[in-house]
């Protein structure tokens, strides 16, 4: 007698889109053991005590988030360890914590976890996360070995809040390559700006290495030209550099900066100069405040367990509280740009953009899946699209094979989105529901490391997964 397979959960009558398998319509997954078992049209409901209902919802493999923050290198007054279920409740099963440190996020992981598999970049900040203004090469190559053991992905260069100089910029770039680290670049140095004059430099500063270069919609906001002609430009870049460079961009009009100023009442960094300078604000503490009180900034604070924007004299207040030293958000990301970029292709039909991020986490712009989904209602995207966009690219961006499709044997990492809200509903990492109805139910999560630091995680405690970068797309086919 045959004994029928049994599965852990039957997901039934769901709109399951995945493109990689040609999948486009009415089916059922079974799951098993944290994998996908079946996809089929019908799975006998006997074959499974837990059935879930999907019925009028799309299925889709689980948003992969390429850029967002759980931990930070700055001293301000937001918890990054909340935006792990601030993701999770945006529909994200996945994500590149960029600019944070490897240490500080799992710390996070484990006190405010919501089931989040988790890779983590530090960001290189003078005379805190690095030793030098402008590090020599043995520095880098030493600070990169020690973040790769302590759990972290790679680094990332603050160019529009910590700058180097280009050539030691450029030093950042080859001392990651030689180690097959992770290397991102929030661009900017110290002879150009976070926007497009940065972006000009960074062909030279790449040589002949590998990048991402990250949220190519931060250096389009008209800071150099108008807004399409920056565009038509980064694609132009990008174009250029298309073997070496990984690229994502976000869909969320609102930024995230710091209001730190010095002692002569000037702003600290490029990225809160750029936003004042947008509306014509002076770049100093009266700025900053009058910026607040007028409501076009904002600022962060935490409130119910998640972060919210508050504007007018209680943002004042928040931030003169912090000395300054506070985290900030102005709208500046030009509707038109993300809309460009999202959409942009080649004319053999791969996208210019690798991936839809968020820029988010605890910052609450975690918009990708919604604002995704209404490219797709206005046409500008198929729904296929939409879902390369959001999970299977980044899969490959990142090397992670078993993720991004729905595949027998792979990760059973899923995203459920409502057609008529086009937010995503629920969600499951390794077959657990980790959401539902936007609320996340899930706890701790998984850690994504390099083989150096699979002694640190061990150690932790908390379940990780060793991760190749000879696999992702940064560093496939590298030599």
């Amino acid at each position: 007698m045959t004994i029928k397979q049994q599965f852990d959960q039957i997901l039934a009558d769901g709109h399951v889109v995945d493109p990689v398998n040609k999948i486009d319509g009415k089916f059922d997954i079974g799951i098993r053991h944290g994998k996908i078992a079946k996809v089929s049209e019908r799975i006998s409901r006997e074959r499974s005590d837990t059935i879930i209902e999907m019925a009028g919802q799309t299925v889709m493999p689980g948003h992969i988030d390429t850029h967002a923050h759980l931990s930070s290198p700055f001293n301000n007054n937001v918890d990054r360890a909340y935006g792990h279920a601030m993701l999770v409740e945006s529909g994200t099963t996945t994500a590149l914590d960029l600019a944070g440190d490897p240490t500080v996020m799992v710390q996070g992981m484990i006190k405010r976890g919501a089931g989040l598999n988790v890779a983590s970049l530090m960001g290189l900040v003078p005379n805190e996360t690095i030793p030098e203004d402008d590090p020599r090469p043995s520095v880098l190559r030493d600070t990169i070995a020690d973040v790769k053991k302590r759990g972290g992905f790679g680094v990332k260069m603050l160019g529009g809040y910590h700058p180097f100089t280009p050539e030691s910029s450029a030093d950042v770039v080859n001392a990651a390559n030689e180690q097959m680290a992770w290397v991102a670049f929030h661009v900017g140095t110290k002879v150009s700006g976070s926007d497009m004059t940065g972006l000009r430099e960074v062909p030279e500063i790449t040589g002949h290495g590998r990048l991402h270069v990250a949220h190519i919609n931060s250096y389009t906001r008209g800071m150099v030209d108008e807004p399409h002609e920056e565009v038509q430009e980064a694609l132009r870049i990008i174009e250029k550099m298309r073997s070496q460079w990984i690229t994502e961009a976000y869909l969320a009009q609102a930024n995230g900066t710091n209001g730190l100023c010095d002692e002569q009442g000037n702003v600290v960094y490029n990225v809160a100069q750029n936003c004042l300078k947008a509306r014509k604000y002076p770049t100093t503490e009266d700025g900053i405040k009058a910026s607040l009180m007028d409501e076009y900034g904002s600022a962060l604070i935490e409130r119910n367990g998640r972060i919210i924007m508050v504007t007018g004299k209680e943002a004042v207040e928040i931030w003169q509280a912090a000395s300054t030293n506070a985290s900030l958000s102005y709208p500046v990301n030009p509707a038109t740009s993300a809309f460009s970029l999202a959409t942009a292709k080649y004319d053999d039909g791969d996208f210019r953009v690798d991936a839809i991020s968020t820029d988010g986490g605890s910052l609450p712009r975690n918009v990708a899946i919604e604002r995704t989904m209404a490219l797709v209602s206005f046409g500008a995207l198929t729904m296929d699209e939409a879902v390369m966009k959001l999970s299977y690219i980044p899969s490959r961006m990142l090397g992670l094979l078993n993720k991004g499709h729905l595949s027998e044997g792979a990760d059973a990492d899923i995203t459920v989105v409502n057609p008529t809200s086009g937010k995503a509903c629920m969600s499951f990492v390794a077959g657990e529901m980790i959401m539902r109805n936007g609320k996340a139910l899930g706890t701790g999560g998984t850690w994504l490391v390099l083989d150096e630091g699979g002694k640190t995680a061990d150690m932790s405690g908390i379940p990780y997964e060793v991760i190749n970068l000879e696999n992702s797309k940064l560093y496939k086919n590298w030599h």
